[in-house]
């Protein structure tokens, strides 16, 4: 048996950074665990260390681990250099199991590393029986979908000594916010992620163990709207005739063809399970018609108009048990989407960065316009001191633009409402109604901005910019690039461009935050290198492109009236819009094959490819039996007034790529 370093006292190369899923120690994960981990050496000539072999472990425990007894899986010695995109080969797993894993290396001596670290991951409920609730929400025919309803399941924990551990798994369309026994479960916004919901819908896993008490506790999901409520379900700006609504906010609904499923009334689906000391697993709350809900503090939400918030209403709905006769109504049963639930294997959105404003200007009493320095993807958190009685009931409203109007007093949202805020008199607002009771601060919950500036309207005193705070967010990808130099307008090129990037990380890679917030996918292909060499983007990117496999059409969807043939991938990812003319393009829908490639060229994982391979090769179907490339028209505004006959080359390079990348 070859010795280990530590055995013969040397330093040699050893693991870290493990991952499963390219996620450290991940919670609630599908059924096919993928590992990988980055090495490391000690040695003075580091360059010319190199794997030539691994062994992986996984057990059920971390004693049985320790012992090498009672393994899940012993990969045994593998010759290779790879130290990713190595598929679990086990025994077979079931939900809701916790895993532990180590690995060991061998060098080009034939030494052995140390055996690494123990990391962990837990797979989520697998199948569909798996989960015993049902979806559940306001009802089919309920229609102030403006409304942030909040719904309330309660459960008993009879001893908590008994609880080892303790999951709730929630799913939200459109997104949700949740807390147990008025803890919040994570600081995570918009879950559990966009998605096709015909196709997949996506799930979150939390550890509850340390929000549980002994006796009665209550878990509360808040509903937002999203893309998936959005202008065929709840218009606020103009209805389907082109009449105006009472709301006057922005709304993205120029889309030529809308899929049915893909939008629907907001609903839940949730399950708490604990583990108990004897081994039991038992299931304590799913969501039911004995649920209870009310519409909550947030009046008004909308994925691109914004948000308005009424903390008189919060204080009031605060200490009051939920029942029906404090006004709470039980939720009704809702017609269940067709897509799979499945838990997201990728970051969260979080607020990745806070600053204070820049200056403030003064224009009138309570009226202020604000420059936070610098454009971003976000939200403005507001902050108040000394709130009284006489400020009770009183609004303030904040409007986000990237532009100042030409009289410099006020703001231009133009540039984030497509000029519709001219054509149809609307705005996009977020306010907030004070409670008067000293210290408040609050920021949306159910929506995002791309601004620099905010115009403040009926603040009361003097706003100083500490009371305007930008938070800016984004994926949570980890950073692992970055580029100077000494030439600093080089260096401010490279932040502008880091920025850009950041403020587009959402559940999809989207094109602009302010006007349309959609996933155009060539951004996925174009930018790919320019983001992964910054980012750590292997399991956002895995997301995107298991949505771009479900966009594609299948037989049903193609035979629906206006829809395009079987093989189809839309331009936008997921389909919640499209646009007339560019989705049939391939600079956009080719992201389909470029994307995957893109993948696999930088990571090396062909897992990836073998998942959209079978969707390649009905989109190469398509064009071969067009025998022919999208509307000269079209791409004439993309060659800068090239001739039709450059124009036509480069359509036909861009399938020569295509068909070489397949």
């Amino acid at each position: 048996m070859t010795k280990t370093n530590d055995e013969r006292g040397l330093s040699g190369m050893r693991t870290e950074d493990m991952r499963v899923q390219a996620l450290k120690n991940p919670l609630g994960i599908n059924e096919n665990p993928v590992f990988s981990w980055q090495l490391v050496s000690d040695k003075k000539d580091e360059k010319n260390e190199r794997q030539t072999a691994y062994r992986i472990l996984v057990s059920e425990s971390e004693a049985s681990l320790i012992n090498e007894t009672g393994m899940l899986w012993d990969s045994g010695v593998v010759k290779g250099s790879r130290c990713f995109g190595i598929l679990y080969q086990g025994k077979k797993l079931h939900s809701a199991q916790k895993a532990y894993w180590k690995v060991m290396v061998w060098d080009g001596e034939n030494q052995a590393s140390v055996w690494s670290e123990t990391a962990s991951f837990e797979t989520g409920l697998l199948e569909r029986e798996d989960w015993k609730g049902i979806w559940i929400g306001q009802g089919e025919d309920y229609e102030n979908q403006e409304l942030a309803p909040v719904f309330v399941g309660e459960f008993e924990v009879a001893d908590l000594k008994q609880v080892v551990c303790a999951r709730a798994y929630i799913s939200g369309l459109g997104v949700f916010l949740a807390d147990m026994n008025g803890q919040k479960l994570s600081d995570a916004f918009f879950e559990p992620g966009e998605s096709d919901a015909t196709k997949t819908v996506y799930y979150v896993t939390y550890d509850i163990t340390n929000q549980l008490i002994s006796g009665t506790n209550f878990l509360t999901i808040t509903l937002g709207n999203g893309q998936y409520t959005g202008y065929t379900i709840n218009p606020v700006m103009v209805y389907q005739d082109g009449t105006k609504t009472k709301f006057g906010r922005y709304q993205k609904n120029d889309s030529c063809f809308v899929k049915p499923g893909i939008c629907g009334r907001k609903k839940l689906i949730a399950q708490v399970e604990l583990i108990l000391k004897d081994g039991t697993r038992k299931i304590v709350c799913t969501s039911n018609e004995n649920w209870l809900w009310v519409n909550g503090p947030t009046v008004f939400q909308n994925w691109y108009g914004g948000e308005d918030y009424d903390a008189c209403l919060a204080e009031e709905l605060i200490g009051k048990i939920p029942s029906e006769e404090n006004g709470w109504a039980k939720a009704k049963k809702m017609q269940s989407p067709k897509g799979v639930l499945m838990a997201r294997e990728c970051p969260p959105i979080k607020i990745e960065e806070r600053f204070t404003a820049k200056s403030v200007k003064k224009l009138g009493e309570g009226h202020f316009l604000v420059d936070m320095g610098k454009n971003g993807a976000g939200f403005v958190e507001l902050v108040l001191h000394g709130t009284t009685k006489e400020n009770r009931g009183n609004w303030i409203s904040m409007y986000p633009a990237e532009m100042i109007n030409e009289t410099d007093n006020g703001v231009d949202q133009r540039s984030c409402t497509q000029s519709w805020s001219e054509k149809f008199d609307c705005v996009i607002r977020d306010s907030y109604r004070m409670a008067g009771t000293g210290e408040e601060r609050w920021h949306p919950s159910f929506c995002y901005h791309g601004f620099q500036y905010v115009e403040v309207v009926g603040f009361p005193g003097e706003l100083t910019s500490d009371q305007i705070i930008c938070c800016r967010l984004a994926v949570a990808n980890e950073k692992h690039g970055t580029f100077e130099t000494s030439n600093q307008t080089l260096n401010r090129i490279c932040e502008i461009t880091d920025r850009s990037i950041s403020s587009n990380m959402y559940w999809s890679f989207t094109d602009c935050p302010q006007i349309e917030k959609l996933g155009w996918i060539e951004t996925s292909h174009l930018m790919f290198a320019s983001v992964a060499d910054v980012y750590d983007i292997r399991a956002w990117m895995k997301k995107i492109i298991h949505d771009i496999c479900d966009s594609q059409l299948d037989n049903e969807q193609a035979s629906l009236a206006g829809n395009n043939e079987e093989g189809f991938v839309p331009g936008i990812i997921p389909a919640f819009y499209r646009i007339e003319g560019l989705y049939k393009d391939p600079n956009w829908n080719g992201a389909c094959v470029f994307t995957p490639w893109a993948y696999y060229q930088y990571y090396g994982d062909e897992a990836v490819l073998r998942q959209a391979f079978p969707v390649i090769e009905r989109y190469l179907a398509i064009w071969i039996a067009r025998q022919q490339m999208v509307s000269w028209k079209i791409m004439r505004r993309w060659a800068n007034g090239a001739s039709m006959g450059s124009i036509h080359q480069m359509c036909w390079s861009l399938l020569v790529h295509i068909t070489e990348c397949s």
